[in-house]
């Protein structure tokens, strides 16, 4: 018998933005792509590690050698990243993710993204998202998920132990870094972005669709309570 983990009692919610807020797979994957094709890449390759972490890191892995130099430095990146901030086609929002965040008090989330500070913020300004009143982005690390850096960098941001907060993913490398940055829950996203058993070999639990399967309570002294809405995949 599987013994539900709800409820789930925290102080902090820390999201992901790509995969597990707003859903831009089919935008990234058309860019990277180009970039395998341009590079004479295997796309399979890049696309299966490439999920929730930072382009600098991917970089590192798949340029070719006498690119690396010019690959890492902030104008390659802003270039690179520039055209798929301005991409719009395929993009959506996550179920339930606009109505949560606009009703989530002030200073209890954060979201922690593999995007660069600009694609971030160009984001929440296309899908009309509630602004994070703090967001680590790609541009504040200097390791990048499954690093569990940007998470403990949040946590602290927000002046709340990362043992109190409960992380939202949808890619194993960024359920990998919140069980590392000692999350009190790592909540699974299966919004399709990798396939389930992905999600549960790398430690996230429980795991859901959307966000129109939970339910969040404000409780007193600051506690939030998420509790299973409809039936979830524990």
């Amino acid at each position: 018998m599987t013994i539900s983990p709800f409820p789930i009692r925290c102080r902090g919610l820390l999201f992901d933005m790509d995969g597990t807020l707003v859903d831009t797979t089919v935008i990234v994957e058309r860019h990277w792509k180009v970039w395998c094709e341009n590079h004479n890449v295997e796309f399979s390759e890049l696309i299966s590690v490439s999920h929730g972490r930072p382009s600098f890191e991917v970089l590192k892995e798949f340029a070719p050698a006498e690119k690396q130099i010019e690959y890492q430095t902030p104008e390659y990146l802003a270039k690179l990243e520039s055209s798929v901030a301005n991409d719009l086609n395929g993009m959506f929002l996550i179920p339930g993710a606009k109505e949560l965040l606009a009703s989530l008090p002030p200073k209890t989330w954060a979201v922690v993204t593999s995007a660069g500070w600009e694609m971030a913020q160009a984001r929440f300004q296309q899908t009309g998202l509630a602004t994070p009143p703090i967001m680590v982005t790609a541009t504040h690390v200097t390791r990048g998920k499954p690093h569990p850096e940007g998470y403990m960098s949040a946590a602290k941001q927000l002046g709340i132990p990362s043992s109190e907060c409960v992380v939202f993913e949808d890619a194993p490398a960024g359920i990998r870094a919140g069980v590392a940055s000692g999350a009190k829950a790592v909540i699974g996203m299966n919004t399709g972005t990798m396939p389930l058993d992905h999600l549960v070999e790398a430690g996230g639990s429980p795991i859901v669709k959307s966000f129109e399967e939970l339910e969040f309570s404000f409780l007193e002294d600051g506690i939030i309570e998420i509790n299973l809405r409809k039936q979830a995949t524990l």
